[in-house]
């Protein structure tokens, strides 16, 4: 029974062997032909109409519903991006401004606190 059985898949795999090699000298004398290469060129630039269409299409239907489309809400993205970094520009300190110079740019305390000194 187990000789049986090895043999089956002997069978199988030789089998599968047989029909994988006919399938690729199958295939490549298909592809390798003027015609298909034409007609693949054709479906492509058939799906690449449908393509255009259909986007077309979206875009319509979303200015009728009153929607941004993709390219609207990338744009807007950008622009807020754009503000964002603006924003961290105008609050990063200045690289001259270390801790030590907005200590000094401070006015010089003069009223002292009641209690300390002074002709209270």
């Amino acid at each position: 029974m187990a000789k049986d059985a090895g043999d089956f898949f002997a069978i199988w795999r030789s089998l599968l062997q047989q029909w994988d090699t006919k399938a690729n000298e199958t295939l490549t004398k298909v592809t390798g032909q003027e015609s298909f290469s034409r007609e693949v060129n054709r479906a492509m630039a058939l799906n690449l109409q449908m393509q255009a269409a259909f986007n077309e299409a979206v875009d319509k239907a979303l200015v009728a519903l009153n929607m941004p489309s993709r390219a609207d809400v990338a744009r807007l993205a950008e622009q807020l991006n754009s503000i964002e970094r603006k924003l961290d520009a105008l609050k990063a300190p200045a690289p001259s401004e270390t801790p030590a110079a907005r200590k000094a740019a401070r006015p010089s305390r003069t009223r002292k606190p009641p209690g300390e000194g002074g002709s209270s």
